[in-house]
């Protein structure tokens, strides 16, 4: 169980209660979706500690694109555009990109002439390839295990402070990495926006490994009090997973701050969340009650997040499940509800079966590959799109 992160309350008022299955997990887990009722933060309590964290990023290899998807390639053009426009950078600054990927980012300031780079990445084969791609120095390493004598003008957190469960700590250990006046950069999901439109995935923000759910006040409360004055912080909606993030630009100061400003919109916010996301969740639910009344064999297409969501929130895992298909290399050969997952090599074995994709991102690039490449004979149903 955790305490505030901002204000050390142990005073919560309980918002959801998300449950997950994992490929090779016997059972499923929880976390409690909680907001402090002292300060407002709203984050997920009874998690893993952070080292059981840091070894789920290390162990399985997330997000690792090779060829990078379009939207994902503006949001990093985003996010540059932003740093570039709030800090005042010289040639020769020194630039540390803590959660660096396979370095898509770090690339952008390398092709705008900046030579002094160097990432920090969990995952050993994100930092491989961004070596390889783009050529960039990426330690792998996390942020309590990470040791250098260097001082840095700018260090970039994007997508990460969503991810840590020890945020004291973690941004003493940021600080003090910070050059005297140094810059700042983090991008985050924007929790005060959750509630505002139906997500394209039901409990879409509640990944297991998402534990911190920040509007700008709350952001504003833990970066005030570990020793940064604000820059500008700003709101922007992106394509590619249909959500905002904050973008954040703070200075490094010396003074904290001991009081906090009440973050009075992330519970609303997120509440709002939960009833959306239930309505987006009800034909899924309809449709996993037919799957299972019809008994006819079901194919899942993706082992990840949303298929670990459906499998506890729907009757999906009631249904015949005659096989599990997904991509990651990391999840093939693993079990998931008595079913092992394999590669998509292995389609044939089942073709006209009923396929369920279990993604929204990548919906239509899945269902091109079995009409086109596997000539799929069998419905095709996704959140999405519904049956073919």
């Amino acid at each position: 169980m955790r305490a505030c992160e901002i204000c050390s309350g142990s005073h919560l008022e309980q918002l959801h209660r998300q449950h997950f299955l994992f490929p090779g997990l016997p059972q499923a887990v929880h976390y409690d979706v909680v907001a402090c009722r002292t300060c407002g933060f709203a984050y997920a309590s009874d998690i893993p500690d952070q080292s059981a964290l840091d070894q789920f990023y290390q162990n399985v290899e997330h997000h690792l694109h090779t060829d990078l998807p379009p939207g994902l390639a503006r949001i990093h053009g985003d996010f540059f555009h932003f740093v570039q426009q709030h800090a005042d950078l010289a040639s020769d600054a020194r630039i540390l990109d803590i959660g660096s990927g396979m370095g898509h980012f770090l690339a952008h300031f390398k092709q705008a002439g900046f030579q002094r780079l160097l990432g920090m990445e969990p995952s050993p084969a994100a930092a491989k390839l961004a070596h390889e791609i783009y050529g960039v120095e990426i330690r792998s390493a996390t942020v309590d295990a990470f040791v250098t004598e260097e001082r840095f003008q700018l260090i970039s957190l994007c997508g990460v402070l969503e991810h840590i469960a020890d945020l004291r700590n973690s941004m003493a250990k940021i600080a003090a990495l910070l050059a005297d006046d140094g810059y700042l950069f983090i991008a985050v999901p924007d929790a005060e926006a959750f509630g505002k439109t139906p997500p394209a995935e039901p409990f879409l923000e509640f990944a297991l490994e998402h534990i911190n759910f920040f509007s700008a006040v709350s952001l504003d409360n833990l970066l005030a009090a570990s020793g940064f004055e604000k820059v500008t912080v700003i709101s922007q909606h992106n394509d590619f997973y249909d959500n905002h993030y904050l973008l954040a630009m703070y200075r490094k100061t010396t003074k904290a701050a001991k009081r906090f400003t009440l973050d009075a919109v992330a519970a609303a916010s997120l509440l709002s969340y939960v009833e959306l996301s239930r309505q987006v969740l009800r034909p899924v639910e309809a449709l996993a009650e037919q799957l299972e009344a019809s008994a006819e064999p079901v194919l899942i297409w993706g082992a990840g997040a949303l298929t670990s969501r459906l499998l506890c929130d729907t009757r999906l895992g009631k249904a015949n499940i005659c096989g599990i298909v997904d991509r990651n290399r990391n999840l093939q050969g693993k079990p998931l509800l008595g079913v092992t997952i394999t590669g998509p090599d292995e389609l044939a074995q089942h073709q006209g079966a009923t396929v369920f994709i279990a993604s929204t991102t990548y919906a239509a690039e899945i269902r091109d590959t079995l009409i086109q490449q596997h000539d799929w004979r069998g419905r095709i149903l996704s959140l999405a799109t519904g049956a073919r």
